[in-house]
């Protein structure tokens, strides 16, 4: 009974802060207006165990401070189409990061992606994160997504976390996290995520 109405108040937080993503959207597409999406070199990335400083991203960090996770590589490992009217895309793929307080992560995750006009799109999945011994923190997430004439792709949206809170990943139960990801023509991808505390 208690797993039940845990599902039901974290499908009701899902649905409340989907309801933002779009507002989101727009709030982080303002703030990238003078973004250099035309360019395609992007900035030196410092990483290190206790602290994840993408240059790329300082405007967003102005408003949630220091990310909590910096992606350092990601590998699609399956595309499916289950949908051609409107066209919806099943994406799944692994990736490697550091996350803040543990150091380096692995990452697994599956999208279904809702393809709309002119480069738009909507998505919402599921994915965890998991240390080197083992700890497991999940999340469902959803994001819009815009595809520029330049051919960069950006995924803008809110993951909420579940973990053991005993766990070395206990820190990540209930956090609401706010990303960016960009995957750009030349096969290179760019992903941070920020605690919205």
């Amino acid at each position: 009974m208690q797993n039940r109405i845990k599902g039901c108040v974290l499908l009701f937080l899902l649905v409340s802060i989907a309801l933002s993503v779009t507002s989101l959207g727009i709030l982080v597409q303002n703030t990238y207006a003078q973004d250099q999406l035309s360019n395609n070199t992007e900035s030196n990335v410092t990483i290190s165990k206790d602290i994840v400083n993408s240059q790329t991203f300082d405007n967003l960090s102005n408003f949630f401070g220091t990310p909590m996770f910096f992606e350092t590589s990601h590998n699609s490992i399956g595309s499916i189409t289950i949908s051609t009217t409107p066209l919806k895309t099943q994406d799944s793929y692994n990736a490697t990061g550091v996350l803040r307080e543990v150091g380096n992560v692995t990452e697994m995750a599956t999208f279904v992606t809702t393809h709309l006009a002119d480069g738009k799109s909507t998505s919402v999945g599921k994915g965890n994160f998991t240390t080197s011994d083992g700890d497991i923190a999940t999340y469902a997430g959803q994001d819009v997504g815009n595809t520029y004439s330049n051919g960069v792709e950006t995924y803008k949206g809110i993951q909420i976390f579940s973990s053991n809170p005993e766990g070395k990943l206990g820190f990540l139960d209930n956090v609401i996290g706010v990303y960016v990801y960009k995957y750009l023509p030349n096969g290179t991808t760019t992903g941070t995520i920020w605690e919205w505390k």
